[in-house]
Order: C-alpha cells, then sequence, then structure tokens
C-alpha cells in the first residue's frame, strides 16, 4: 500500500462511517426531526429541553478509543508505521471533530430559529447553559469544539496508557498519583486551592478557550511516545 494515501484513507473511512453514517444519518438526524415534530405539534413548556447534542459526545469518546484500535493491527499489517499511523489519526481526529460539531451546531441553530418562530418555549441541551452563555452560534460552536477536543485527546490519552501498561498496573498507578497528590495536598507542599481560584475568576472566553484546548493538545501529543513503538496487542488484565 502506498504508505501515506493507504493510512490516510483507511482512518478517513471509518472516521467517515462512525461519525457520517452511524452518528448522523441513524442518531442525529432522527433526533432533529423528532424533535422538530414534537415542537411543531405539540405545546412544550419551558421546562422541556431538547437534546441532539448526547450522541456527539459519546462518538467522540468512542471513536478515540474503539476508532483507533480497530485500526492499529490492521494499518501496521498492511505496512503502515506507527508514526505514520498516529499522525494521521491526530489530523483525522481533530479534524472530524471540527466538523461534527459545526454540523451539530447547524441542527440546533435551525431547532432554534424554528422553535422560535413557533413560539416553542422549549430549549436545548447544552454545556454553555450551564455558563449562563446567552445564544449566538459562534459561542455555542466553540464551546462544543472546545469539549469535543477535550473528550477526544484525554479519552485517547487514557486509552493509550491502559493500551500499555494493563488494567493492573493502570490502578495501581492510578492509586499511587491519587496517594501522592493526598499527601502533598495536606502536608502543605502544594496548594491546590489555585484550582478554586481557577473557577472563580470570571475569565474571558477566548481565554478558557485557548486554555482548554492547549491542554487538551498536550494531553494528545502526550500519546505519541506512549505509543510510536506500540506492541501489536494490548497488555492483557493479568499483565
Amino acid at each position: 500500500m502506498n504508505l501515506k494515501s493507504g493510512t490516510f484513507r483507511m482512518v478517513y473511512e471509518e472516521t467517515l462511517f462512525a461519525f457520517g453514517k452511524l452518528l448522523l444519518l441513524y442518531i442525529t438526524i432522527p433526533l432533529f426531526l423528532l424533535w422538530l415534530f414534537i415542537g411543531y405539534f405539540f405545546n412544550l413548556g419551558e421546562d422541556v429541553i431538547a437534546a441532539i447534542s448526547g450522541p456527539t459526545y459519546f462518538f467522540i469518546l468512542l471513536f478515540a478509543i474503539n476508532g483507533f484500535k480497530t485500526i492499529f493491527p490492521v494499518a501496521i499489517g498492511m505496512g503502515s508505521t506507527r508514526i505514520n499511523l498516529l499522525k494521521t489519526f491526530y489530523v483525522v481526529g481533530l479534524a472530524s471533530v471540527l466538523v461534527i460539531t459545526f454540523i451539530l451546531n447547524v441542527f440546533q441553530w435551525i431547532l432554534l430559529t424554528l422553535y422560535e418562530r413557533w413560539n416553542v418555549a422549549a430549549h436545548i441541551l447544552h454545556p454553555a447553559t450551564f455558563l449562563n452563555r446567552e445564544y449566538t452560534f459562534l459561542s455555542y460552536y466553540l464551546i462544543d469544539f472546545m469539549l469535543g477536543i477535550f473528550a477526544f485527546s484525554f479519552a485517547f490519552l487514557f486509552f493509550t496508557i491502559y493500551y500499555r501498561l494493563g488494567f493492573k498496573k493502570s490502578v495501581i498507578w492510578l492509586m499511587v498519583l491519587v496517594i501522592i497528590g493526598t499527601l502533598l495536598n495536606y502536608s502543605g507542599l502544594i496548594d491546590f486551592s489555585i484550582w478554586e481560584w481557577l473557577v472563580t475568576q470570571d475569565f474571558h472566553d477566548m481565554v478558557i478557550f485557548s486554555f482548554v484546548n492547549t491542554i487538551s493538545l498536550i494531553a494528545l501529543f502526550i500519546t505519541y511516545p506512549i505509543m510510536r513503538n506500540a506492541p501489536l496487542t494490548a497488555k492483557s488484565k493479568k499483565d
């Protein structure tokens, strides 16, 4: 196989199947049409929340874990390299989150616009509502994109750690970190109250957007040294 084009096509087709066919055609569009139907024919009050974004986040998490797990042995067996596969997975994965969250927000914009025209009092379920953000297409899209990148990056990071260490070692190292963090906190060597301070600050939206995306990309690129020499099979639970 051609190293770059073959790997890209494999990852692209897996992405297109997961997001384009399963998520959009089978889940998001039917949910969108369902809420349009309910909003038009039924009298929905302010307590009703139309939810169409949940499956998108679930599929982002699922693709970060199961997508790479499915492609990895096949791509290597057909002549690709781990480094090339990782780079392709990063690019296609991030681009997919960018596109799928944009499409999601187009559906949400149409839903809100028609609800407003039909005098429907129902709201849509969106993370921005917990931040008391008034609806604008750009702000809602940036929040969805930010959380999508966060979910994709950390889900893939946790998967790679589990893949290399196995279940038992992953749990052991997790508990070691929890114990160390607890001891450092209560001994006064590290003050974790800075997180409380960060939460209470009223930062500009773009500052939050940039900070979360930076942390997410750092988490994503940490997977590169973890998986660049990874074996084709994951560690078993016993290992």
